[in-house]
């Protein structure tokens, strides 16, 4: 076996554990809070908010408010929205869930430590075990360096969740193609 193939077994044997052990009712209560929400906007900072900015547009395909957190089109946070906040680690991320919080809006956080005072604050989390920090307890640890399975996992859950909402709303991917933009000619007519 060659190592290219090597690495690639062992790594999606990383990425099959992580996500079979996603709690179900998690996923469920954030797809409720989703539906819910009169805004959804999304945080995430460094590799992790290249999964956020996938996540909102699916969203928007969907019809869905949705927005990514400090971009410049991002509107105030209120009562009735949703701040989805992608792994919950950093000084920064901790200062947006409490404004959020302040401003009446529910915080959903996806982690690996729900213990953690990100989980803690939340209103509700979604456990994803991918390594955050090598050799931290409670994460399934991988042979990629850093957060790099949290990363990859968060953007295929995320990817999971947008299904799921599909089939709930009984949004057909027709219905969203029809809000991709239209200024880069692959979904013109």
């Amino acid at each position: 076996m060659s190592r290219y193939h090597e690495i690639v077994k062992t790594v999606l044997n990383e990425h099959k554990q992580v996500m079979l052990d996603v709690d179900d009712k998690e996923v469920q209560n954030l797809l409720d809070a989703i539906i819910e929400a009169k805004c959804i906007q999304v945080f995430g900072m460094g590799r992790m908010k290249c999964a956020v900015r996938a996540f909102v547009m699916r969203l928007m395909h969907m019809g869905l408010d949705a927005h990514v957190v400090y971009d410049t089109t991002c509107p105030n946070i209120a009562r009735g929205d949703l701040l989805i906040v992608n792994c919950g680690c950093t000084a920064v991320g901790r200062l947006v869930m409490d404004l959020a919080k302040k401003a009446g809006a529910r915080v959903a956080t996806i982690t690996a430590h729900p213990e953690s005072e990100f989980g803690q604050s939340s209103d509700l989390i979604v456990k994803l075990r991918g390594q955050i920090h090598p050799g931290a307890d409670g994460e399934v640890s991988s042979i990629q360096p850093m957060a790099a399975l949290f990363e990859q996992t968060i953007f295929i859950l995320e990817d999971i969740i947008i299904q799921m909402l599909m089939e709930k709303l009984k949004i057909t991917p027709e219905q969203m193609g029809k809000r991709h933009t239209n200024l880069d000619g692959y979904m013109a007519d």
